[in-house]
């Protein structure tokens, strides 16, 4: 081999050696990262999102905040066909003795007479409001074997004419009195009570009245009176 092709192997070695020399001494390239919108869930991660994803137990036990969650002034009028005179007023309130198992209560009083107050978020045991077209309350407890246990006690102390009424499978029962007539009812945790001022509509019409807007606020359909 002549001497210019020696000098001309060792330079084409050369570079080859020294990039392989310094491939040893670096370390080894990192690998990069997949995005994590990319990689598949573990056994673990889907666990949690699932546990994210379920709702607390007490979460069944609220009631509604608004009184437009509730029922809206103007399905009011649209279920009484008739106008309302007075204003809506809203009473929310979830501080209560621990023993009364209750845990929330939301009332509106559709058509009230309008006084110039606010309503109290917790209004004196002894005031007296005045009556008002329309009142809706709702209340949840700890329980439903509690929320039914309102019910009766209800049901106990009135002295006011009581008959059963059944609406959407569950049994409610209708108070009248002189005054006003009520329509009280347990489903679930809840327990609803509505009561209509007499005059508002023909008494012909009362019951119809009634069913309907409990069947508003249970999201049923218009029921039929049982005779």
């Amino acid at each position: 081999m002549s001497r210019v092709l020696r000098k001309c192997l060792a330079v084409l070695v050369l570079p080859v050696i020294l990039l392989l020399s310094g491939c040893t001494e670096n370390e080894e390239p990192e690998v990069p990262e997949v995005p994590r919108g990319t990689e598949e869930p573990t056994g673990d991660a889907e666990a949690t999102e699932a546990s994210d994803a379920t709702p607390e137990p007490t979460s069944t036990l609220d009631v509604p905040f608004e009184c437009s969650e509730l029922m809206t002034a103007g399905r009011v009028v649209q279920i009484l066909q008739t106008s309302l005179d007075g204003e809506t007023q809203r009473v929310y309130n979830e501080d209560f003795l621990e023993d009364s198992g209750r845990t929330g209560r939301l009332t509106c009083r559709y058509g009230a007479p309008v006084s110039g107050r606010t309503a109290s978020p917790s209004p004196s045991p002894d005031a007296e409001p005045e009556k008002a077209a329309v009142e809706i309350a709702v209340s949840s407890y700890v329980d439903e074997e509690t929320a039914t246990g309102r019910i009766d006690t209800t049901l106990g102390s009135t002295s006011r004419d009581v008959e059963p009424q059944t609406i959407g499978g569950k049994e409610g029962y209708l108070l009248t009195g002189d005054g006003e007539i009520t329509f009280i009812l347990a489903d679930g945790v809840r327990t609803y009570v509505i009561a209509l001022r007499r005059g508002v509509v023909p008494e012909k019409a009362e019951v119809v009245v009634m069913l309907d807007l409990a069947a508003e606020m249970l999201g049923l359909d218009s029921p039929t009176p049982e005779s």
